[in-house]
């Protein structure tokens, strides 16, 4: 079964979309379309006789235990940055008390 794609329905979709498209992109672009509605026209013949398939695992996800681990890496991630004090790390201030110039 051929599908056709009529010119006065590409023009249509060329006004909807506002582009301007030449001769030859309004050819390759109804060729693309009729081809991809030949293919959905072969989907479509298909004889799907089987139960609809949501998730290939059959086993139902049961929420796991919570389970809190301690981390015992504190220092090793302290130490790849460039300073800290005591048990923090320190970056740079970002925000200052300092009102904006015309603020009073």
């Amino acid at each position: 079964m051929e599908t056709k794609f009529s010119e006065q329905l590409l023009k249509h979709l060329e006004d909807l979309s506002r582009l301007k498209l030449k001769d030859e992109e309004r050819l390759d672009l109804k060729k693309d379309i009729e081809d991809i509605l030949q293919y959905m026209t072969l989907l479509d013949e298909l004889e799907l006789d089987v139960d609809e398939m949501v998730s290939p695992i059959e086993k139902s996800l049961e929420p796991r235990e919570d389970v809190v681990k301690a981390f015992d890496k504190v220092d090793k991630i302290r130490d790849l940055f460039p300073e800290s004090s005591e048990a923090y790390i320190v970056v740079p201030r970002i925000y200052t008390q300092e009102k904006p110039e015309g603020d009073e």
